[in-house]
């Protein structure tokens, strides 16, 4: 039977969502957006957004007992891909060991909130 997962340190969704969920030795993170564990978000700031979303992502994993080295593949969603790509590469890389990325796919898409510059989900092993 699939268990819920939902991080204290991440805000909760206003939507009806939760952080993940996770069946057998798979974790399937849920699209994870940058509001801050107070709710807040860092509007018009993409760098302070992509690390948001990435410590959020952190949690929600740690919460599940893995990490970014269990990581097998990750979504990123930008609402602005040509503007927002290279910066988001330079954060993203640093969450990982080099060389040991995960599969990714990256697109543009038109977000949900209209503060939101960005949004991300994965799959991990547990």
């Amino acid at each position: 039977m699939p268990q819920i997962v939902n991080a204290s340190k991440v805000a909760e969704s206003r939507v009806p969502i939760i952080h993940a969920v996770k069946t057998g030795n798979l974790l399937y993170v849920s699209g994870i957006t940058p509001f801050a564990p107070d709710g807040g978000i860092a509007r018009k700031d993409f760098p302070a957004q992509m690390r948001q979303c990435m410590d959020n992502v952190a949690a929600v994993l740690a919460e599940a007992g893995t990490s970014f080295d269990r990581v097998v593949k990750m979504n990123v969603l930008l609402g602005d891909v040509r503007a927002d790509f290279a910066t988001m590469n330079e954060i993203y890389r640093s969450y990982f060991a080099e060389g040991r990325y995960p599969a990714r796919t990256t697109v543009g898409v038109a977000l949900p909130h209209p503060d939101f510059l960005l949004e991300i989900e994965c799959v991990a092993e547990v």
